[in-house]
């Protein structure tokens, strides 16, 4: 049986699909991060330690700017590639690789919880450990582990009601911080198969870097190339092979696609598609939100089939969220510049702070038909 505060762990991870950001490991105070210096110039504002942006030296913004440059996004993706190499979990005997990991940590309730991800010859498989936060801060400590069939970071919250159904196994496992790895982690463990009693071994190396990967898959179909999948490293490498290996495939369609987890590869993963031309296209069963909004923007052209949900909502983490800042911080740049270049220089900004006031980061808002008219987003409207 799940427990109560397992269930509202679940809750988490959905927000965790949809809100990861740039802050989401700085717990900073909004008047850290809103703090400027007296400084009328960007040569006086750098002197001072400052962040230059829109006339005004922001004093602690260069600590949070994850920010990646053209010059610099190749060689970042490989190297973040490379490090998730050396992570793999095994279960049973079996080794997989991991498609998402994801420290989390709850002041409130007093508990760290483990989300990972990982697929078998029968789909995608969520592992969740939550342990008590005073133990986490031991190098070793005991959690509690549940094996559920599916991925979490995907259901919405009418699904809650069916995670009882899908726990495939429970046990405990022993977590070991890796000395001079931070956010790494060394993890064994022992499950108890729920139907059968059959004792489910598991050994995992993971670290945070796995955060950002994504779980994206492409399917090329003539000259097309079908998307799905969680948005992050692995797609910008995806897309970067695509392009120049496909050269006949014109058109992303993309199907299921619940958001990104690393924005900073995102945009530039959006970037290289508007540069090669494609075009991208939802279908009527299409469903994508967040980061899936913002690639498809990037089409040189766009098509929506009526019918296609599209999910917009603001971003937040670390305890702030978007609306913390006035539209002039540099938290908002990259963002700006992204649906300047998607959308246009008169309607890129305002959509970008429109998704922002549509719905809260832990929540989501489905655009209607008259919205997408409205706001440009397609080039090319098909009614059902």
């Amino acid at each position: 049986m799940i427990h109560k505060t397992h269930t509202k762990y679940i809750v988490i991870v959905l927000f965790l699909s949809i809100a990861l950001s740039p802050f989401q490991s700085h717990a900073q105070s909004l008047k850290q991060v809103l703090k400027t210096y007296k400084k009328d110039s960007k040569v006086a504002c750098e002197k001072k330690g400052g962040y230059w942006y829109q006339g005004k030296c922001w004093a602690n913004f260069s600590e949070f700017d994850d920010g990646i440059s053209v010059e610099n996004i190749d060689s970042e993706v490989e190297k973040q590639l490379e490090t998730a190499e050396k992570y793999g979990i095994s279960v049973d005997g079996i080794d997989h690789e991991i498609d998402f990991f994801f420290p989390e940590i709850d002041e409130e309730e007093g508990e760290i919880l483990f989300i990972t991800l990982f697929k078998d010859e029968n789909g995608v498989k969520t592992l969740l450990q939550i342990a008590p936060l005073k133990k986490a801060k031991k190098k070793s400590f005991e959690a509690n582990a549940i094996l559920l069939n599916g991925n979490l970071l995907e259901f919405t919250e009418e699904d809650q009601v069916d995670v009882p159904s899908m726990i495939i196994a429970q046990g405990t496992s022993q977590v070991t911080s890796q000395k001079g790895d931070a956010g790494d982690f060394l993890i064994t463990g022992s499950l108890t198969d729920v139907k059968e009693g059959k004792d489910i071994p598991f050994t995992m190396n993971a670290g945070e870097m796995l955060s950002g990967m994504g779980d994206t898959t492409l399917e090329i179909k003539g000259d097309e190339v079908f998307l799905n999948g969680t948005l992050g490293t692995k797609s910008y490498k995806q897309f970067k092979d695509l392009i120049a290996q496909y050269p006949e495939v014109k058109t992303i369609v993309l199907q299921n696609v619940p958001g990104s987890v690393n924005d900073a590869v995102n945009m530039h993963t959006g970037r290289i598609i508007r540069e090669a031309g494609l075009t991208t296209k939802v279908l009527v069963d299409s469903q994508i939100s967040s980061g899936g909004v913002d690639l498809f923007c990037a089409g040189k052209e766009r098509i929506i089939t009526q019918g296609a949900q599209l999910g917009i909502h603001s971003w937040g983490g670390g305890g702030l969220s978007a609306d913390d800042f006035p539209k002039d911080h540099p938290a908002h740049q990259y963002q700006i510049a992204y649906f300047t270049m998607c959308l246009g220089e008169e309607i890129g900004p305002d959509f970008y702070f429109r998704t922002l006031e549509a719905a809260p980061a832990g929540e989501m808002h489905w655009m209607d038909w008259e919205e997408i008219k409205k706001w440009s987003i397609a080039t090319q409207l098909i009614k059902h």
